[in-house]
């Protein structure tokens, strides 16, 4: 038997590592921004997960990032993915005064549904031909395209289970661009995601009901005792 010597069993190491790494393919992640809110909900929510379109889950229609260079995610883990960015985002923005994925006693109940939530991104048809990449930065042209859209419906419900809201966010784009590295694949898809549920908060935060309801459900909780006056 031939025995390789040490030299030799580093390089073919190192020839592996780089074939791995080369094949290798970047994965979607949502990242949800948005603003502090001037005011809060003075109400314990609990957050009770999001649920995907039943054409997300079977592939009937397209679900993340649809790009040559990104792995395609299972809607089970994108989801869980979505999920994690929505709790961060209502935390972090403080609509309500409290937001756990627990409470036995909660004020209110949130849940939201993923009605479409997706961005596809290449390069346009032309630029396969002969010198395309010349003539695109000759003239200045536009080599990609990218568009796709995020919609969202985020539902209010009290304890008892009585629906007390719906509020939907909306946010689409389609744009053609030349590459320069400032806004990778994805980017877009977590504006739209963010402006989407920038505009569910907003429609959360105008809803007079709420303040009411929490009011009222606090009253409950506490066998019919009155709020102590402030």
């Amino acid at each position: 038997m031939r025995r390789h010597d040490g030299p030799t069993c580093a390089l073919v190491c190192v020839v592996l590592v780089a074939a791995v790494l080369g094949c290798s393919k970047s994965e979607y992640v949502p990242d949800i921004r948005v603003v502090q809110t001037p005011r809060i909900i003075d109400a314990t929510t609990e957050f009770h997960g999001v649920y995907p379109a039943p054409a997300l889950v079977s592939g009937t229609e397209s679900f993340g990032l649809i790009e040559p260079n990104t792995a395609k995610v299972t809607p089970s883990v994108l989801t869980k993915h979505v999920e994690q960015a929505l709790l961060t985002s209502f935390d972090q923005a403080r609509v309500f005064s409290k937001l756990v994925t627990f409470d036995p006693h909660p004020d209110l109940v949130l849940t939201a549904r993923i009605h479409s939530l997706h961005e596809h991104y290449r390069p346009q048809i032309w630029t396969k031909l002969p010198y395309a990449g010349t003539i695109a930065t000759v003239l200045d042209l536009n080599t990609h395209v990218s568009s796709g859209e995020a919609d969202l419906t985020v539902f209010l419900l009290t304890s008892s289970g009585t629906l007390v809201g719906t509020y939907r966010g909306f946010s689409s784009f389609n744009e053609r661009f030349h590459t320069t590295g400032e806004m990778s694949p994805g980017t877009r898809l977590n504006q739209a995601l963010s402006e989407a549920v920038q505009e569910i908060q907003g429609q959360i935060l105008g809803d007079a009901r709420l303040r009411t309801i929490a009011a009222r459900e606090l009253t409950r909780l506490r066998g019919g005792q009155p709020l102590p006056v402030h």
